[in-house]
């Protein structure tokens, strides 16, 4: 049975380590066969390269039909310039964005790059670009939040997930609750 940890300490307080969290499980109750690791990976101060943007500026791109040019506020100085090709999202919009150097859960390292002529300074991102679901029909609309808010104190872009041996005889670990 695989159980992410977040949801395990939404029920059972724990300050220690991941390891000595699967230690402490496998002694008093259940086998821990690993851990796997979902989402973005924290590799380098990747996550920091994740931040909640504002869309200010919104319109279709001059050369080609179905990109639109922004301007996000992600909390620096200046905004910045990215191309994007959904349209689920207007001016005024909190979006979720990854800037260049960003890698995302697929090994993709995003760069600053010319898109039909115009610079893309970032992503604004899917959820699925991220790891969060399987939905790419859109972006993700957050809830009003500032402008370069570290994503991750948003939404669970990593995850820790423990690989319980759950045999026959014991149902009580078949579930997290």
């Amino acid at each position: 049975m695989r159980v992410p940890v977040s949801w395990l300490r939404d029920y059972v307080p724990s300050n220690g380590s991941l390891e000595d969290l699967a230690t402490r499980l496998s002694v008093a109750s259940a086998e821990i066969e690993g851990i796997e690791y979902r989402g973005v990976s924290d590799e380098g101060g990747n996550l920091g390269l994740f931040r909640v943007g504002r869309v200010l500026e919104a319109v279709k791109h001059p050369n080609a039909d179905r990109l639109q040019l922004t301007k996000v506020d992600v909390g620096e100085r200046e905004p910045r310039s990215i191309v994007c090709g959904a349209w689920n999202f207007g001016v005024g919009a909190t979006v979720a964005v990854a800037l260049p150097g960003a890698v995302l859960p697929n090994g993709l390292r995003l760069e600053r790059r010319e898109v039909r002529g115009e610079i893309s300074d970032g992503m604004i991102l899917a959820e699925d670009e991220v790891g969060l679901g399987a939905d790419h029909t859109g972006v993700m609309v957050l809830p009003e939040t500032e402008p370069g808010t570290p994503l991750a104190d948003v939404l669970p872009l990593a995850d820790a997930v423990l690989l319980v041996e759950a045999t026959g005889n014991r149902p009580d670990l078949q579930s997290v609750y």
